[in-house]
């Protein structure tokens, strides 16, 4: 043999074993979930939580979780001195380590401007009554957007999210960019609703799902639980894709799952297109766990990029809201005057994780120090912005007008 064509087989062994070595290291990382603790399930209510219906602000769907057994579930709507019944519809979902009994109720056609009470019983428990508002379809709406939460028992969610709560308690709705939870595991999604107290029940929630929902396979599987908690995003719907779209006010939210494998965007893309297409609202606001623009690099969340981007800027979106990179960024189109120009994409996040990132250099504004939340309120005129630390202190501001001028 040849000392060039020796060389080349010593370079090609050396590259081949290097890989293999490498794909060994990560392969738990990528492939292997952590074992699930075993838990047990009491036949008391828990995990009480609302969000919306398919038909927006005038519709309910409220989920929980109650036993290990399936049992008559009766959901109780009080309005107007009238209490109407809902029969609780359930399922038993086991996972890795344990089993539990999952319900969900959805209330079609409130009428809008009233206040309701309701209340879940079952034959070994009853809630409390819980109150909450059909707001009017042309009042301003106001909510709070958390990134990734990803709490490992730190107690710093709860202390944060106990403070949002007090400072802000007229918000209309809570929305989240994904990874809610550190792992698809039992004992992280009763230690969110732990720290989300009392606001599930009095205020619908909206999520996008994260990669920290995902069981780690190839193709990459949502686990259900997240379905059970967000009915919209139940495996059934959509071919398996957590997607919705939602008219809220004068916006309309539309929510992808950017934690697909790489074909899944085909499908997600054409659904977006055709929402947007369909949209008659005076804004429109996607939601995603993966930055369109990454802090790390231009070339991280490429296919997210490539897949989605596009129709973004085609059809006219004001406002993209991400999380999953554990930073603060926002970013829009600059024209030649220097004026901004919408979309205007943000990234976010609210977890106790802070990572080292290097950032890109031409982004509005960074920062990795800390943890974040957006105050955004919006009507007919304009989109308003304020991101503040965990301080509360506001770190950002900006104002979205009709003309896609960002000020």
């Amino acid at each position: 043999m040849k000392k060039g064509r020796l060389i080349k087989w010593l370079v090609a062994i050396v590259i081949i074993t290097g890989l293999v070595i490498w794909v060994n290291s990560r392969w738990s990382v990528w492939f292997g979930d952590l074992p699930e603790p075993e838990y047990k399930v009491e036949n008391k209510i828990s995990r009480l939580l609302m969000t919306y219906g398919a038909e927006g602000e005038e519709s309910r769907t409220f989920t929980w979780m109650c036993g290990e057994t399936l049992q008559p579930a009766v959901f109780e709507l009080a309005v107007l001195g009238d209490t109407i019944h809902f029969e609780g519809e359930g399922e038993v979902y086991e996972s890795r380590s344990g089993k539990a009994a999952y319900y969900k109720t959805t209330i079609q056609s409130l009428p809008q401007g009233l206040n309701y009470s309701y209340r879940v019983v079952h034959p070994f428990d009853t809630t409390e009554w819980y109150s909450f508002e059909v707001p009017l379809k042309n009042d301003n709406r106001t909510f709070i957007f958390l990134g990734d939460v990803q709490d490992d028992y730190t107690g710093v969610t709860t202390k944060i999210f106990s403070e949002i709560f007090e400072l802000y308690p007229d918000v209309d709705f809570y929305l989240f960019g994904g990874d809610v939870i550190e792992r698809p595991m039992s004992a992280y999604w009763d230690y969110w609703f732990s720290s989300m107290q009392d606001i599930p029940k009095v205020k619908p929630i909206l999520a996008a799902a994260g990669n920290h929902e995902y069981l780690k396979s190839l193709p990459r599987h949502l686990e259900d639980r997240f379905g059970l908690v967000f009915p919209y995003a139940a495996a059934e719907n959509n071919k398996g894709n957590a997607l919705f779209s939602v008219e809220l006010g004068d916006a309309q939210f539309f929510l992808l799952d950017s934690n697909k494998d790489f074909w899944k965007y085909f499908y997600q893309r054409a659904w977006l297109k055709d929402e947007l297409k369909n949209s008659n609202a005076q804004w429109q606001i996607v939601v995603q766990h993966h930055p369109i623009y990454s802090v790390k690099g231009h070339f991280n969340q490429l296919l997210q990029r490539m897949a989605f981007n596009p129709v973004i800027k085609k059809r006219g979106v004001d406002l993209v809201l991400q999380g999953h990179e554990h930073a603060y960024m926002r970013t829009s189109d600059k024209m030649d005057d220097g004026s901004l120009q919408s979309p205007v994409y943000i990234t976010s996040h609210c977890s106790p994780k802070n990572y080292k990132i290097s950032y890109m250099s031409d982004y509005t504004i960074t920062d990795s120090k800390d943890r974040y939340y957006q105050l955004i309120s919006y009507d007919s005129e304009k989109i308003v912005v304020e991101s503040y630390n965990s301080q509360h202190e506001q770190i950002d501001r900006i104002e979205i007008l009709s003309t896609g001028e960002v000020l």
